[in-house]
Parts: structure tokens; sequence; C-alpha cells
């Protein structure tokens, strides 16, 4: 260990302001393995917890993610998701502790990178809706093939393919930007937190013996996030009158792997889901409502099947549908849109809405 890292010692937990800086430079003793200090372990995550919270980075950081909001390309389309319960990004990346992270490089604070949102969106893509529509399934290589001979020249159209125009292939890019998310800086006031995983059967897992109920757990500490990301997906296409619709459609696709299959690791203990915030609490309870009484939604996202994922701006009601009718013509229909609708279920759970009649003539 460097003399100048073990003298400031004392000072990471007080004047540390660096998270990713701290875990990646500052320990002073070793703190894995057999003969490693498990104390000198949590003291360098609770420095990196402490700094993630420091009103001084929390100030710096919000300046810069409102100049990344601000930089994000003009067809973009974005929405924010809160974890559901915690999230670990980078878990088995290298590091000098036994578990990663993924922090942002400059700032410190958690970030989840376009690469791995991309990559998620389009395996859910390709494996959920491909299994009910055959156009979302990721091409095959004699399909890319045909397509390929297609673009040259030397061949008839082939059938159109939503995958690849979302995600792209490997030699073709896809029509959507995926941006990294960050973290919203007043979502959570320490995002950073403190959690532990407990091996049991380690002689099981490494093949020595089998395992028994006198084996000890092995606490592993490590750090998990918590707190709400911005999501933005952008259209880097040619010019098109559909570039809104695909925009939307990438982000319902990215918005419901994020729900249902999670980011990052350990996913299969329930770490890594993401869910649009819940609505605040009201003063009272939302009163019941008949059908074809009129309601205001924000449109959310679009179904893949048709209709949007809608939020009723009355404080109170749930996420819910609007699939029934059509819009009536010239209704602004991009995400975040306020449209006037009305109420076709008024499930407390998930409430369905339907467009207005047509006016008659």
């Amino acid at each position: 260990m460097r003399p100048a890292i073990v003298r400031l010692r004392d000072q990471r937990t007080s004047r540390g302001q660096h998270p990713g800086l701290l875990l990646q430079r500052y320990l002073c003793e070793n703190a894995t393995g057999d003969n490693g200090n498990p104390e000198e372990k949590r003291a360098l995550l609770q420095a990196a917890i402490n700094a993630a919270s420091n009103p001084e980075v929390r100030q710096l950081y919000q300046a810069a993610f409102n100049r990344w909001k601000q930089s994000l390309p003009e067809l973009t389309t974005a929405t924010e998701l809160q974890t559901a319960g915690r999230l670990i990004v980078g878990l088995g990346s290298e590091n000098v502790l036994e578990a990663g992270i993924t922090l942002h490089h400059t700032y410190g604070l958690p970030v989840l990178p376009g690469s791995g949102l991309k990559g998620l969106a389009a395996h859910y893509c390709d494996q959920v809706w491909g299994g009910s529509e055959p156009k979302f399934k990721k091409p095959t290589p004699d399909e890319d093939k045909a397509y390929r001979k297609w673009l040259d020249g030397r061949g008839e159209k082939p059938q159109d393919n939503y995958h690849r125009l979302l995600f792209g292939t490997t030699d073709d890019s896809g029509c959507i930007i995926f941006h990294d998310a960050w973290l919203v800086p007043d979502s959570e006031q320490r995002p950073l937190k403190l959690d532990v995983m407990t091996p049991h059967h380690l002689n099981w897992l490494d093949g020595s013996m089998p395992p028994s109920d006198f084996d000890s757990p092995t606490p592993v500490p490590f750090l998990s996030v918590s707190g709400r990301f911005h999501v933005a997906v952008s259209w880097c296409g040619p010019a098109s009158d559909q570039a809104q619709s695909w925009r939307d459609l990438a982000l319902t696709c990215l918005r419901e792997a994020l729900l249902h299959w999670g980011i990052g690791g350990k996913t299969s203990s329930g770490y890594g889901r993401l869910e649009v915030p819940p609505p605040p609490p009201p003063s009272a309870p939302p009163k019941k409502r008949n059908s074809n009484e009129p309601a205001k939604v924000t449109i959310l996202a679009a179904r893949p099947k048709g209709g949007f994922e809608v939020q009723d701006i009355e404080p109170g009601r749930n996420p819910g549908t609007l699939t029934v009718g059509s819009p009536p013509p010239g209704t602004n229909l991009a995400m975040g849109a306020v449209v006037d609708v009305l109420v076709h279920n008024d499930d407390p759970k998930r409430p369905q809405y339907k467009w207005p009649p047509p006016a008659k003539k």
C-alpha cells in the first residue's frame, strides 16, 4: 500500500467526495481472501456511501445532470423509472474488492450504461414480443444475408423486421440510440446502500465436498443502488413521420424489460427491477367513477399491440391503459402529452380508458 494513501485512512469517511475514486484507490490494507480484514472493506464501502450523499457533490452533480438532459438530441423520448427495490450493475467488474459497481467516471454516482439497456431491450424484444409477433424476432443470419443483398440491389425486398430497425445487426446500426440512464439528483438522499450476500456452501461450489447443514455462511458486503433514473432513447435514422412512434415503442420495450426482467446482477433474487414511480398519496382516496365519465390522462408509452399506457392526472389513481376507440384527428400522441378521454372501466388497480366517440356531423 502507498504510504500517502494509508495516511488518509481516517479522512476517507468524513472528507471523501468521489465514491468511485475511493473504491478504486483508497484501500489501505488487504480486505479480501483468508488474510483480509473485513472491517477495512466495510469502512471503504461506508466511505463511498457517505461521499455519494455529500451536499457539495450533489450540487455539482445536479448541474451536470441538467446539462446532460439539455444535450440530448431533439428527437428524444424519456421517462423516469424508480427502483422497485435495489439494483446492482457491474457486480462482477474488475475491482480491488470482491464486488464491483458501475459509477459515473466523473461524478461517482450510479449510472446504467446505455449498452446494457440496449442489450436488455433487444433480448426482451426477441424473446417476449417476438413470441407473439415474428417481426419482433431477431433476424437469423440467412435473413440478414437476404437483407444485405436487397440493399446491394441483388434481390427482392425481405419482410419488414422491427428488431433490425430498432436495434440493428452486426453490419448495420439500428435507428434508436439508448443513452446512459443517469440517477435523478433529488430522487434519493443516499443512493448507495450497504448490502450483503451470504454464500453458504463454498466447498460444494468448488466441487470439493457436498453441501451440508454444518456449512457456515460467509458474509460478503457490497454496494447496491436505490433511486430514480432518467431513461432516454433517441431516433437516429432518416427523417420519418413515424420516428415518434418508433421511439415510443423502443422505450416501451425497455420499460417492460426493466420491470419484468431487471438489469444488472442478482436479478433472480429480485434485484434490478425498475418501475414507473407511484403517484403521491392523495389527501383522500379518489371516488369511484362511472363508465363514460370524462377524465384527463398523461400518455406514458405506446403498447406494442396498440393503444397507450397512461397515468390519470388526478392524484391517487394508478397507471392504466387507453386502448378503446380511436383518437380524434390532430390529437398530440407524444409521450407526456395530456389528453381528454372517457372512463371505460374504473378498476382501482389498473383503470381502463377510451377515446371519446367522434362528433356527429
